[in-house]
């Protein structure tokens, strides 16, 4: 007897010129079972897609934040606490695309990775910089949205729900912090002894 889910009927004679159709179907069938996660359940390829292109989107956020960091690490530039402040941004990042990882193999998906979009170089201004970092975590926040909705429409209420007690909160909650902080710097006038004492107070906010 034949021990797998296939029909039993598909295993009667077949024509010679089906024959061979129908044990290449059989072997990608076997391949597709073989290489499935044991414990993968309601979680649909587009979730993992979508999980994998998050990931892409959390690396590239910890990627620009670090740039940022070297930035105003640079000798000319000399503001300690905004680099202390995204430095630890990019850790933050890294570590949500890490979580994001963890989760797609728990979920019994795999995790595939694509090339990370290179950052700024030169950001110009403390204020700049905190203007770009607001609208990255402004298009991060849309990604998990969207990922979210992806959840949604795949009938992932455990995914829907990781999502919600991991990122989403958190993730506003950066955005109106950075929104606090680009409001003062430019109270300060972001240059100056105004700024010299604003980088003190983003070097104790990290």
């Amino acid at each position: 007897s034949v021990a797998c889910d296939v029909p039993c009927h598909l295993f009667l004679p077949l024509p010679v010129s089906h024959s061979t159709t129908f044990s290449f179907a059989l072997q990608v069938f076997k391949l597709t079972t073989d290489n499935m996660a044991a414990q993968r359940q309601n979680f649909d390829a587009a979730s993992e897609q979508a999980i994998n292109a998050q990931v892409n989107m959390e690396l590239f956020a910890s990627y620009t934040y670090q740039s940022m960091a070297s930035y105003f690490s640079r000798a000319d530039v000399a503001l300690a606490g905004f680099a202390k402040f995204f430095a630890k941004a990019s850790v933050e990042e890294r570590d949500h695309a890490e979580k994001l990882m963890a989760y797609q193999n728990m979920r019994g998906g795999q995790v595939l990775y694509s090339a990370i979009k290179a950052p700024e170089s030169d950001w110009k201004s403390a204020i700049n910089a905190l203007e770009a970092a607001l609208e990255l975590e402004k298009t991060v926040n849309a990604s998990l949205l969207k990922l979210h909705k992806t959840a949604e429409e795949c009938n992932d209420p455990q995914m829907g729900d990781f999502l919600e007690g991991e990122f989403l909160k958190e993730q506003v909650e950066s955005m109106e912090k950075i929104a606090h902080l680009l409001t003062n710097a430019k109270r300060c006038g972001g240059d100056g002894l105004g700024l010299y004492l604003f980088d003190k107070e983003m070097g104790e906010q990290a």
